[in-house]
């Protein structure tokens, strides 16, 4: 369905003849869609299908979005239908990022590689003017290759769509998108890896919920700048300790006020990140725990 950066519009009727389905039992669902596997009947490639048999405003903005990127940090669009009630997607067969995050906590060499890597596909989004607004390890899925790649755009905005977005998940959520209408999403994109990088070294989160009504003890000690007691319970916790240059960059992420958090282009020379594993590495460690 797609050649080069070509992406194939087609009729329900087309897709049938052109496509099967496998609708027992469907891959995920979210947002009203379900996604199933869809196989082109002459040449066998699989893709995913998305659907929902009726129009709505996400998988719209989904497929209006991925149009806008060419990144291989991200699924590819392969096709839509002309009434966009429907997407075929790359075909990722290894599951998503949080499958092996529960595994534990990958080492340091690995996890600065990791963390590298995720920050600059996040950083082409947002060259390419797209904040993604809803980073989390189910929205990161494993390529046959192993090499991670971004999904889910449905809640994606412009970066002159500042507006509040329609979703987001509890425990990845900029503390700001609870109490302004309008906002830096760039900003909160970099909230949301943040906690994804903490998981990635700690292999726990670091709260629950930052909604002001959650009283979450965690996020309370992060929000009032008490880092010295949340890392002295994060490292009795793990029965470790973990580099000052981390805790640096994790506490710079999840700052709560968007103005004074960091900035990709910082991050990126950040020295936490500096001397990491080679991707080769971080692609065997993958791909053992996906084979786990």
């Amino acid at each position: 369905m797609q050649i080069g950066n070509k992406v194939f519009v087609f009729t329900q009727q087309d897709f049938q003849k052109c496509f099967v389905v496998n609708l027992n039992p469907p891959l995920g669902q979210g947002h009203d869609a379900r996604v199933y596997l869809a196989m082109h009947k002459k040449t066998g490639e699989i893709s995913y299908h998305k659907s929902l048999g009726f129009f709505t405003c996400y998988l719209a903005n989904e497929i209006q979005i991925l149009k806008r990127i060419s990144n291989p940090g991200t699924v590819l669009l392969k096709g839509h239908s002309e009434d966009y009630t429907c997407v075929l997607l790359e075909y990722m067969p290894n599951d998503t990022f949080l499958k092996i995050l529960k595994k534990g906590p990958f080492p340091f060499p690995l996890a600065k590689t990791l963390s590298g890597y995720l920050i600059k596909v996040l950083g082409t989004l947002h060259n390419a003017g797209i904040a993604h607004c809803d980073i989390k390890p189910e929205n990161i899925l494993i390529a046959a290759d192993y090499n991670l790649k971004l999904c889910d755009f449905g809640f994606a905005r412009l970066s002159n769509q500042n507006l509040r977005p329609a979703g987001g998940t509890p425990g990845y959520t900029a503390p700001e998108l609870y109490i302004n209408e309008t906002m830096n999403l760039f900003k909160c994109d970099i909230f949301a890896l943040g906690v994804v990088i903490f998981i990635i070294v700690m292999g726990f989160p670091p709260f629950q919920s930052n909604d002001p009504n959650s009283r979450d003890g965690w996020w309370a000690l992060i929000y009032n700048k008490q880092y010295d007691l949340f890392w002295n319970k994060c490292e009795s916790f793990r029965q470790q300790q973990f580099p000052k240059e981390f805790k640096i960059m994790i506490m710079s992420m999840l700052e709560s006020d968007p103005d004074k958090r960091i900035s990709l282009n910082t991050l990126l020379e950040h020295e936490f990140l500096q001397d990491g594993a080679t991707e080769e590495e971080v692609l065997i460690e993958i791909e053992k725990r996906v084979k786990e």
